[in-house]
């Protein structure tokens, strides 16, 4: 979600990994201009399975401010880290 990632990112993870906390950025598959982001928590304490936390729909502009907002107070950029079936 930042401008290294282009309107063709599908998918983009942030984590605040004290808190166990993960939040998964994905362009949203009703949209075929990429205009929209669906936006995923999840709380995750290995081995646990992640347990979402919400879901939301916004525009990629306001995603772009949660990215970076969210990465301002200390949240990483990581891979794929909750993906025990549950996507």
């Amino acid at each position: 979600m930042s401008e290294k990632l282009s309107y063709k990112s599908v998918v983009a993870w942030l984590a605040n990994e004290p808190q166990q906390l993960y939040y998964q950025f994905t362009s949203h598959q009703g949209d075929s201009r990429n205009d929209l982001i669906c936006l995923r928590c999840f709380h995750w304490r290995p081995p646990d399975d992640p347990i979402p936390q919400g879901t939301q729909l916004m525009t990629r502009e306001a995603a772009l401010e949660k990215w970076n907002m969210l990465k301002s107070m200390g949240w990483k950029p990581c891979a794929n880290r909750v993906h025990r079936g549950i996507l």
